[in-house]
């Protein structure tokens, strides 16, 4: 997969919001939005886009860098589908909605130095399939510190290519957190290197506190993925 040359290039006032239930191509334009909150890495960005219950967002470049910003922020179910991060500053696509399905697909996800998606919401599912990650934190994390924090959420993985990584996906076990994984490739993998699947315990927001990590795990009511999910390209 390799991002397309982009039609244009805008950079919005503010963020745009994709009315619920409802489809917005652009065509493959590069996005961005005026953002004067720190650097690219800062927390409290402002999302580019903001996805409202049933919103699906299709066919645009996230401009890199600054004009990223937050990426897309999807508030209920949602569809991100053909959408190209060129280089991520915090998260790339969050997962707000309560009780939400947040489809990822047939995308490219480049340079998320943090986290490629963010997960919040509770009883919620990220679901990832068909599409290549590459130089990011982590791929997948379900909330370690947040205010008021909690679970279940889960995250499907199918069919996805990862170029670098930290690891690949951080859940709260002790919040009744499942990863499961399936068709992984990872560039140059060796066992352990990334983690697949990690599993954390979250805690209550407090001060800049880290969410316990325990370690990676496989074949667990946690991290549902097997050694043979996984292999190196």
């Amino acid at each position: 997969m390799t991002i397309p040359s982009a039609t244009s290039t805008v950079t919005n006032s503010g963020t745009t919001t994709i009315p619920a239930g409802t489809t917005k191509s652009y065509g493959n334009q590069r996005v961005g939005v005026k953002n004067s909150v720190g650097n690219c890495t800062s927390e409290g960005q402002i999302p580019v886009f903001i996805l409202e219950e049933g919103a699906t967002l299709k066919d645009v470049i996230i401009a890199g860098g600054t004009p990223g910003s937050d990426g897309v922020h999807c508030k209920g179910s949602c569809t991100i589908q053909n959408v190209y991060w060129e280089d991520t500053c915090e998260d790339a696509a969050s997962n707000l909605g309560s009780g939400a399905t947040m489809t990822v697909k047939n995308v490219i996800i480049a340079g998320a130095t943090d986290k490629a998606l963010q997960h919040n919401s509770k009883n919620s599912l990220t679901v990832l399939q068909d599409s290549y990650i590459v130089d990011t934190g982590k791929v997948w994390r379900s909330c370690g510190n947040c205010t008021n924090n909690g679970g279940p959420r889960k995250l499907t993985l199918n069919n996805v290519k990862v170029g670098k990584a930290g690891s690949i996906a951080g859940a709260n076990g002790n919040y009744g957190d499942v990863v499961t994984i399936r068709k992984l490739q990872i560039k140059g993998y060796k066992s352990g290197s990334p983690a697949v699947c990690v599993e954390y315990k979250g805690i209550e927001k407090n001060g800049s506190a880290e969410s316990p990590k325990i370690g990676e795990k496989w074949n667990t009511s946690v991290c549902n993925v097997s050694t043979s999910d996984v292999t190196a390209y």
